[in-house]
């Protein structure tokens, strides 16, 4: 059985989507497919087309319907990057409105904001700090304020769209070496366990450079925004350069981060089943 698959991207961040939207019988297919050794199979960087999961997208009446795995093959609620990239493919269907995409998925209803042909929008929540308390004003202008060597760098750690990410933000290129600094808020000091390291350098107050490692990169962006507005080194609008690509992240005084990017194509294929 060849099932038809497309490969999207937002950043470095590749998602495969199947799109079930007219599978025989019109809704969501009485017999379900093993999607979980499909995941394993097909994102598998030697034997597959190398994503970091499988997005479903189907239908059940009027609603459109969004299930992901993980390349592993768990079951996940869709990351900030495969609901842009299942909403790409919503709205090239004709299944958007006006001014959004609205799915759902194991997380709930999703809208996804359209803001041109090829840029969508995605809400990702406040920030907060490791111990949950909200990030806001630890630092900067209305905080205590903070003092760093410049070049040096600072580590913050910043939950947000339920990940945990250490965000390790320079103002210059940090110099690279072996050693590693003892703790406090250096940048260069081992990542608290259970949280995801993203590295950001300050530009100027209005781009970061931001490397994802392997976090969801709307989060990466999203996150590396927020510690960078508390700890008064950009503004509240920020374009994040992300492995070639312009994300554009908001955080509004009194609302959630808002991250925009435009997914990509990447290719086309097809997936043979070998047993349903």
């Amino acid at each position: 059985m060849n099932l038809s698959f497309l490969k999207l991207r937002v950043a470095d961040c590749p998602w495969i989507l199947f799109d079930r939207l007219s599978a025989p019988g019109g809704d969501r297919g009485a017999v379900d497919l093993p999607w979980e050794s499909i995941a394993v199979d097909i994102c598998s960087r030697s034997r597959g087309a190398a994503g970091s999961g499988i997005v479903v997208v189907e239908r059940e009446g009027d609603t459109s319907i969004v299930r992901t795995w993980d390349a592993e093959g768990a079951s996940c609620i869709p990351p900030p990057a495969a609901a842009l990239c299942a909403s790409r493919l919503l709205f090239d269907a004709g299944r958007a409105g006006s001014e959004s995409i609205v799915f759902r998925s194991s997380g709930g209803d999703t809208e996804v904001l359209v803001i041109d042909s090829r840029t969508l929008g995605i809400p990702v929540g406040i920030p907060a700090r490791a111990d949950g308390a909200v990030l806001a004003g630890v630092w900067g202008p209305d905080g205590p304020g903070l003092s760093v060597r410049p070049g040096s760098g600072v580590a913050l750690p910043v939950r947000l769209y339920g990940h945990a990410v250490e965000v390790a933000l320079y103002d210059r290129p940090p110099a690279r070496s072996s050693s590693r600094a003892g703790p406090g808020h250096g940048a260069g000091r081992a990542v608290a366990p259970g949280f995801k390291r993203v590295e950001v350098l300050a530009v100027s107050r209005q781009e970061l450079r931001v490397r994802r490692g392997v976090c969801d990169p709307i989060v990466a962006a999203a996150a590396a925004s927020a510690a960078a507005v508390v700890a008064d080194y950009a503004d509240r609008e920020t374009a994040c350069l992300l492995a070639g690509d312009r994300l554009v992240v908001q955080w509004p005084e009194a609302g959630p981060l808002f991250v925009a990017a435009a997914p990509e194509y990447c290719l086309s294929g097809e997936f043979w089943l070998t047993e349903v």
